[in-house]
């Protein structure tokens, strides 16, 4: 399909979602169609660079959206005790605020995993102004600065939703991360065998090539008490190394963070 032609598919249906129901946190199905819409209008406008894969040959991301939240250190855990590293994409007030998990987002970072921003309360920023989209941002930033000390360079706009203006605002001081892979959780919280499947479908042997980014989210209690685990050994049954978002892009720690 042409791109102009998909641009008008994708806005129609943009349209239709918000005719039907406003986006929130909770319409999980919303979400979905928002991010289908936000990658074919990115796709439309040129200059627009994206994270979608890892580019380190053999090596692959699990990334967990919308916490801290109670069960991110039994995640911890989890992949202290396999040797594995995951990326945290974090909230300040979401399912749960920030204040009351500091000390597991501290706990994630002193061993080694990157703590990288979801904004501040998950609005979809395709929908906010300059000043409102910096606001998300910074307030987080400066949330985390209290916490770790730095504050993230990595990003993840909430619902994948991005456009232009989103683009120049945030890409200007963050690396924006996409997914290439959405275990889709969210979609069948009680069925944890059903996201294992995505890994299963999608992660072949490594071969010297970059891996995939997967999408889950800390919030979720099967995603962690069995996801997680399940996840990683079949990654690591087919060489791969599960490491962190920036290492999986070649970038050194320094440059995941910034005072």
């Amino acid at each position: 399909m042409a791109p102009i032609a998909r641009l008008a598919m994708a806005v129609l249906l943009f349209s239709a979602t918000f005719i039907n129901a406003a986006p929130t946190a909770t319409n999980h199905q919303n979400d979905h169609e928002i991010r289908h819409f936000s990658r074919a209008v990115a796709e439309a406008v040129p200059g627009v660079k994206l994270v979608y894969k890892c580019t380190v040959p053999n090596t692959m991301a699990i990334t967990f959206d919308d916490g801290p939240f109670e069960y991110t250190k039994q995640i911890l855990k989890i992949f202290k005790d396999k040797k594995a590293k995951a990326t945290f994409f974090v909230n300040g007030d979401n399912n749960g605020k920030i204040a009351d998990y500091k000390d597991a987002v501290k706990q994630a970072y002193n061993e080694g995993h990157q703590i990288a921003s979801h904004t501040w309360d998950h609005k979809d920023l395709t929908t906010l102004s300059v000043s409102e989209i910096n606001s998300e941002m910074s307030k987080l930033d400066d949330a985390l600065r209290g916490i770790i000390g730095v504050a993230p360079t990595y990003m993840r706009p909430p619902y994948g939703a991005i456009n232009d203006l989103v683009t120049k605002t945030v890409g200007a001081k963050y690396t924006i991360v996409i997914w290439s892979q959405d275990t889709n959780d969210w979609r069948h919280e009680d069925d944890w065998k059903a996201s294992l499947k995505v890994y299963q479908d999608n992660v072949k042997s490594a071969k010297g090539k970059g891996g995939e980014i997967f999408l889950q989210h800390e919030t979720i209690k099967l995603t962690a008490l069995e996801l997680a685990p399940k996840a990683i050994d079949f990654a690591q049954k087919k060489k791969w190394k599960l490491v962190t978002v920036g290492e999986c892009l070649g970038k050194s720690k320094d440059t995941w963070y910034r005072k």
